[in-house]
Order: C-alpha cells, then structure tokens, then sequence
C-alpha cells in the first residue's frame, strides 16, 4: 500500500478569526491539489483506495453486472428543423451519445461523433441547437475529461466545421434567429480579464453572425451585472422576440429580459424587464400565435402559467392555468387540440412522478389527460416549429429504460417513437414494474411532524413485503428545488436485483412540492434536510426493511453534502456512506468552483448570522475524533469546475484522522468532470461505489448470468 510509516495527512494549526470565533481548518493545505506533499498524500490514498475496493474480490461480479444492465439503445427526445430532425443516439455499449439528423423521407445521417476523433469516451457532447432552417447546427464538444467546451457550428449534411471553434462557451445551447444566419450565445470574458483568484463565471450574451471573427461578437447583455451571473437564452421561431433569464449566485429567483429584434439592430438588441415579484423565478416562451406565456413561482409555489403581450411586457399577465394543489407544473407548450383548437399541453410533477393534460388555451380547462406507461419521469416537450398536434417526450422510471414518446392530440394517443430507420424494430425498455421488482410509494414523518414522501424499489415478492430486513441503499438530494424522480440506472438494478432494496426520500431543499418545498430546506432551514433523510432511516429501520447495520446511502454534490452531514450527524444510522463530488466545508465553499453562484441556497460565511448556519451543519467542520463513523466513501473529480475536489480531500483526511480504523474511509479520484461522462466511466464508478456499500452492507455479489439488458 505505499508509504505508511508517516501519519499520511498531518494536522496543522491553521485557523481562521470569523466574527469573534476561532475556526480550526488543519488540512487546509490540501486545498492546494499540486503541492508535494498533497500530491504524496494522494499517492498513498489511490493505493488504499485500490487496496480497498478495486482488489476486493466482489468488484469484478459488481461490474460485470452494471456493465450487463446498461449500453442499452438510446434515443434521445427529437427537435424538429424544417423537413428534418435531430436527436442523439447512443448504440449498445457506445461510450458517448452520437449527434443525428433524420429527414421525413427516412433517411438517416451522423452529423457529430465525439468518439470519431477520441475512442477513449473523455469528449463529451453537451447543449446543442440547429438553426432555423436545419442547414447548421451549434453544438457545445468538452475535451479531455474537461468541463469548459468549445462551440462548434456544423454544416447538418455533412458534418464539417463551417468556422473556428470559440472558447469559453459553457452555458445554455446557442439561440439562433431566423433569417439572419447567426445566433446569441454565452460566453466568458477571456482570463487576462478576470481577477487572478476571483472564481465568478464572468460571462455574457453576445451575437455572433456565422463567417465574422467570434473574437469581435458584440456583448449584447451582461456588462455591469453580477460577475456570478448565468443565463438562459430563447428566440421567439418566427426570430423576432430575444427572451434572456438571469439569475444572480446571492439572490433568489431570476430576472427576465426581453427584446424586440425587428426594432434595431441584432447587435444593440434594446432590452427590457418583464413585470416579475423580487425573488420569483419564471421562464417565458413565445408561440407562434405571437402570444408570451410564463410558466412561473409568481404567487403560485406549485407554479402556473400565465400570458401577455410581449410588446406591453408592463402589462398585467392573464392566468391561463392555475396552480395545482397537488402537483407542480413543469412545462406547457402550445399545440393543436381536438378541432384544431389552440390547446396547451401541460406537464405536471406529482410526488415526483410525471402526468400530461391537455387544456383549451383561452380558458385553460382541462379537455383530456395522456395515459403515460406507468408512474415515472417525463421531460423536454417538444413539438415542431410553428405548430402541429404532435408533442414529442421522454420517459422513464426505476424498472424501464429511457425511451421517446410521441402524443397526438387529435386523438390523444400516446405511442412510440423512433427515428424512421429505427421504426420496425423493438423498442428499448421494460414495462413498468418490471418482474424483477416492485415500486412502492410511501410516506414518513419528519422530525417537526411534516409528512415525506419516499419512493422503494423492492425485490419482486408475491407476499407483498420483505420477509426479513435486507441491506438497502438510500439516495438523496434535497437541493436547489431539483426533484429525485424515478429513473433507470443499471446500479440500482444490480442492488435490487442481487437482493437490496432501494429507497429515495423527497426531503426538503427538493422541488418534489414547488417552490415552498425548495426554500424550507435552505439557508437557515438547512438542517430540515437533513432531518427529513434521517426520518427515513429510521422509518426503514422501524418498518423492518433493513437495520442500522444494512443501511447505505449514496448523495452526488448537493447530495454530497447531505449525506456527508447524516453521516456526520447520526452514524448510528448508517453502515457505509458513498459520498461524490461533495460540498463538505461549508465555510470556505464560496472561494472555488461555482460557490459565489449558491449564496442564495445555502448562506455566506461574510454573513455573521448566516456564517453560524453554516459552521451548525458543515460536514468538514463537525468531525469528532473518537467517534464511530460509518464506512465512508469519497469521489473527487478532478476537473470538476463546480464543486472544487478539495472537499471530498479534506473530509477524508479529517475522517481517518478520527476514526479508530482509518481503513473504513477511502478517496476514489478520477480526472473528469462533474457530469456526463463516458460508458466505460460511469460503470467503473457504479462497480466501485456497489463494491464498497455492498461490503458495508453484507448483500452478496451477483453471481454470473442473474442480469440481462432491459427489453
């Protein structure tokens, strides 16, 4: 294993003089990722970490099963152009996603492969948009394992660069304007013009015509904002309406921006703000029928969708949908109803779970629902430019793998799509509920008496509930209102299907219940969050499903941090922890990554009051040595530009350093980013993260041949 005659992270005496308290950071040198002795430190953890897990004689069964139950076929939800449409498609055992285009006489064409020019899966297609007329298409290619992309605008026939990639693009797809053969696009200020150790975004909207020099694009919004600024950019079809959201790290909500682009020129677009309550967030599309319609949290926590004239953006919006008391609205889109009726299309989320209605677009009444396959997830309507019956969409749950749906409002099917060459063959993905399991809706008490709700996946078992507890793994989230929705992932089918249960809690800081859901588990209200996973652990425990010492959990980022602080919190709870791309010292989360842009979720340490929040639940910060801790996995990704991998280094060092048996905690490390990242890599990080939590656990390695792809 290395070098171990050393303590392998000595403690230093560093500290920081906050508002009158004293705040111990003893391994905040290993914040510098390049020094020596990090580098000698890490050393000795990547050979722990391969002692550990890598070598453990259960870690070849575990991947061979994720491997066996994922590289299905996927498509990707189509966008239509003129006579054609794009979509990604991803072949069985690809390593990334391929760029197509489809005409309506069926043929089928490659317009992007990131694999063509790197078989080793580390170039990653990120947001992509054609132009009006189907002729070009920007997309946005990371290199390396990187995060930061270049965008690149392709012919759509033949799949060559027109002109020069431009750098420091990350942000949404560009938003082309019809006719005018250019589009708006965000773009970073170049590194000369930036403080040396500022880590704000620095970003703009610029207007860039295909042919000119992308070094010369005008800004056209962004000079004189928050450097913490992130955009959201959309053209109106017909290219005359710019719609821009912007939303800045240290408040809540967002700030819209709209310009008429037939009142001057592309480059000087003359903006102005749409009516919206101060910490309100809202998101504006613009029909074909020349109508504005909002879909916002303006006095509707659950969200509604309202309507103005763009060109009176002062004027009162008139409410077409109201909000739900039982669901959240996720997106609506205008199409053509029963007798050629304008209609709207809505997208509902309830218990996290998707439902589709169709409403009449003056009166917004109900006229029909969609019968979707079961209780799952669905996401990006999209229909064709201008119009049409048609709404495309994805779906998915715990038991069946992504696939597109195609619904026809004139007679209200829902049906399977695939690109024409695809047509006649079978569809990928199994029926919900699939033999080898059951979903089971459930709900908890929390901590203060409120009531959660909590998806399980359990084993498929005719008495109906499990005979004895079973080791079982917990996910969470419980941030930024973003919802833990059901969806296949072949890890926890390998869990389920070797004999675990699986478990995802709707806690709050999640979207799962709107906007009033999101914000009772922020900034002071943090540790509700938490409380809520922990009113799960005990639930299970208490039912009979699994004990304190079958009981793992598994958070990614913001869920990083949350089971980071359970473990921290209540380790009697839990038997082994995985714990990826984590926030985990919540005092100094601001200084890298994109911390400056979480202000508004979590608080700042500048902030007397707000700096105690975060010192009450700060997972680094509340490490006692002595303490019996769970087994603690921590994955750091080193090219990960939004949480800094200097959490995950620092926590596992404060660990080892406290627990009896420093072995109990590892550091898995890898160069790639915080997200999409290739096949190979993430059934590599699945196999590790089961191995470990399965060993913590006592649930047995698959045997060969228990696994097979989803239909």
């Amino acid at each position: 294993m290395g070098e171990e005659a050393a303590p392998p992270a000595p403690r230093d005496d560093t500290a920081d003089q906050l508002f009158g308290r004293v705040v111990a950071d003893p391994y905040r040198w290993l914040e510098e990722a390049t020094s020596e002795r990090t580098v000698r430190w890490l050393r000795y953890q990547h050979d722990r970490f391969d002692t550990g897990v890598r070598s453990h004689s259960t870690r070849a069964a575990w991947h061979r099963q994720v491997r066996s139950l994922s590289g299905a076929e996927l498509i990707g939800v189509p966008l239509w152009r003129a006579d054609r449409c794009f979509f990604e498609y991803t072949g069985p055992g690809r390593e990334q996603p391929v760029l197509c285009t489809a005409t309506a006489s069926g043929s089928v064409r490659t317009v992007l492969d990131p694999a063509a020019g790197d078989p080793s899966g580390r170039t990653v297609l990120g947001p992509w948009s054609p132009s009006p007329d189907g002729a070009l298409i920007a997309c946005q290619l990371a290199v390396e394992g990187r995060e930061e992309p270049n965008l690149r605008v392709l012919d759509a026939r033949t799949g060559r660069c027109v002109e020069r990639p431009v750098d420091r693009t990350r942000g949404p797809a560009p938003a082309w304007v019809a006719g005018q053969d250019g589009y708006f696009y965000v773009r970073g200020r170049a590194p000369g013009a930036i403080p040396a150790d500022d880590v704000r975004l620095y970003r703009r909207v610029h207007w860039h015509r295909i042919g000119t020099d992308p070094d010369t694009d005008p800004p056209v919004l962004g000079d004189g904002m928050d450097p913490s600024a992130a955009y959201t950019l959309s053209v109106s079809d017909d290219g005359r309406w710019l719609v821009v959201g912007v939303r800045v790290g240290s408040r809540r909500g967002n700030r819209l921006w709209l310009a008429d682009l037939t009142a001057g020129p592309l480059d000087k677009p003359d903006f102005h703000p749409v009516r919206s309550t101060e910490g309100s967030h809202s998101a504006v599309e613009i029909g074909p029928d020349g109508t504005a319609r909002v879909l916002t949290d303006d006095g509707a926590s659950g969200r509604r969708l309202c309507a103005f004239d763009p060109r009176s953006p002062d004027d009162p919006w008139t409410e077409v949908i109201a909000e739900r008391p039982d669901a959240v609205l996720e997106e609506a889109v205008l199409i053509e109803g029963p007798h050629a009726r304008p209609s709207i299309l809505a997208l509902w989320s309830r218990e996290a779970c998707g439902e589709l209605t169709l409403h009449d677009d003056d009166s917004g009444k109900q006229t029909a629902r969609a019968q979707l396959p079961g209780a799952g997830t669905v996401t990006r309507l999209t229909t064709r430019p201008g119009g049409g019956s048609e709404v495309w969409f994805s779906y998915t749950d715990y038991t069946t793998a992504s696939r597109v749906l195609r619904y026809d409002a004139h007679d209200g099917l829902v049906a399977p799509w695939r690109p024409p060459d695809h047509a006649s063959a079978p569809m990928a993905g199994r029926a919900p509920d699939a033999e080898w399991a059951t979903t089971l809706r459930v709900h908890y008490l929390s901590a203060d008496g409120v009531r959660v709700t909590m998806a399980l996946v359990v084993p498929r078992d005719p008495a109906g509930a499990p005979r004895t507890p079973r080791p079982l793994l917990m996910r969470g989230y419980g941030g930024f209102g973003v919802s833990a929705r059901p969806h296949y992932g072949p890890d926890v089918a390998a869990w389920v299907r070797a004999g675990g249960v699986f478990a995802e809690p709707h806690v709050r800081g999640g979207g799962e219940y709107g906007e009033r859901w999101h914000r009772a588990g922020t900034r002071a209200d943090k540790q509700r969050t938490f409380d809520d996973f922990h009113a799960a652990a005990r639930w299970l425990i208490d039912e009979g499903w699994t004990t304190p010492q079958q009981l793992a959990i598994a958070g990614t980022s913001n869920g990083g941090l949350l089971v980071g602080a359970a473990a921290v919190q209540q380790p009697q709870l839990y038997a082994a922890v995985s714990c990826a791309a984590p926030l985990l010292d919540m005092v100094r989360y601001e200084r890298s990554g994109l911390g400056p842009a979480w202000v508004h979720e979590y608080g700042s340490a500048s902030d007397p009051e707000e700096l105690q929040w975060l010192l009450s639940y700060s997972p680094y910060h509340q490490v006692r040595e002595g303490r019996a801790y769970p087994a603690v996995l921590l994955s750091a990704f080193d090219n990960d530009t939004r949480v800094d991998s200097l959490h995950a280094r620092k926590m596992c060092a404060a660990l080892q350093h406290a627990v009896p048996d420093p072995a109990r905690v590892l550091l898995r490390c890898e160069d790639l980013g915080h997200g999409t990242r290739s096949w190979s890599a993430a059934t590599g990080f699945a196999a590790d993260v089961l191995t470990f939590l399965a060993a913590g656990t006592g649930l047995a390695a698959p045997t060969p041949g228990t696994a097979r792809l989803p239909r």
